[in-house]
This record gives structure tokens, C-alpha cells and sequence, in this order.
């Protein structure tokens, strides 16, 4: 019998929008530099999801976010080999206000507001194109990057 357990990593986008603009992260830490991204990141162990969308928020971009409604799901493997599932969440706020880095937390890239018609013209990676296209086009799926 094979072993059906084997490292994944668990970690969310946080798409947020206020007013036609979109909270982006140009990450410098990670395999989506110098990709245009959306913050977010590892979903720490006893956390739910959603809590780590928030967290992880709070973190990067100093805002808080409770409400999310799950954008879909990204499985791919890992230059290591392991798998990682990416869980976009999306909310709304109702004013962008200016954003910072939570106090004792990693600064792991600037984040700010874009105009919405603006992201498709940023230089993405495929996976967080792929995010941003479903998301915009309003498709909760899977999207499998091999």
C-alpha cells in the first residue's frame, strides 16, 4: 500500500477590493518575486483557513478583514517537489485606506492599492494570473499548475 500522506503546504491569497482598486503585494520573499501578487501566506498549525487570510492581512497590509468568501483553489507542485494548495479568499472594504506592516512582523514586500484596471497590465507569474483571471471573471474552481 502506498503512503497517501506526504508534505503539503497550506497558504491564502487575500484579493480585497474598496472602490475600484485592489490591495497587491509585490513580494520580494518568495517563489511569485518579482511577480505582482496579493498578500497572504502560510496557514499556521490549530488555524483555520480563514484565520490565516485574516492574520496574514493584518500582517502584511496593517487591515482587517473577518468576512471572506472562498475564490477557489490552487494545487501545484512545488520546485521541491511538494505540493501546495493556495486558497484565494476575496472581501471588500469599504474605504483603501493606506496600508503597513504589522509592528514585530516580516516586512515581505511593499503592498498598496491599484485601480482594478490596471492589474491586468502588471507583470504576473502564471499561477497569480490564473488567480486574477478566474477571480475577475467570477469563478470559484480548482486551478492546477503541474
Amino acid at each position: 500500500m502506498t503512503d497517501r500522506f506526504y508534505p503539503t503546504e497550506l497558504t491564502c491569497f487575500c484579493l480585497v477590493e474598496s472602490q475600484g482598486q485592489l490591495l497587491v503585494q509585490h513580494k520580494t520573499d518568495s517563489e511569485f518575486a518579482p511577480s505582482l501578487t496579493f498578500p497572504g501566506g502560510h496557514c499556521e498549525p490549530g488555524e483555520s483557513l480563514t484565520a490565516s487570510a485574516t492574520r496574514e492581512l493584518e500582517e502584511e497590509c496593517g487591515r482587517t478583514v473577518t468576512d471572506w468568501r472562498l475564490a477557489g483553489v490552487v494545487n501545484f507542485r512545488r520546485e521541491d517537489g511538494n505540493k501546495e494548495l493556495i486558497f484565494p479568499f476575496a472581501a471588500t472594504l469599504p474605504t483603501p485606506l493606506p496600508t503597513r506592516v504589522a509592528p514585530g512582523t516580516k516586512n515581505e514586500g511593499a503592498t498598496g492599492w491599484l485601480p482594478v484596471a490596471q492589474v491586468a497590465a502588471a507583470p504576473m507569474n502564471a499561477v497569480v494570473q490564473g488567480v486574477w483571471d478566474a477571480y475577475r471573471k467570477g469563478e470559484v474552481r480548482e486551478l492546477y499548475f503541474d
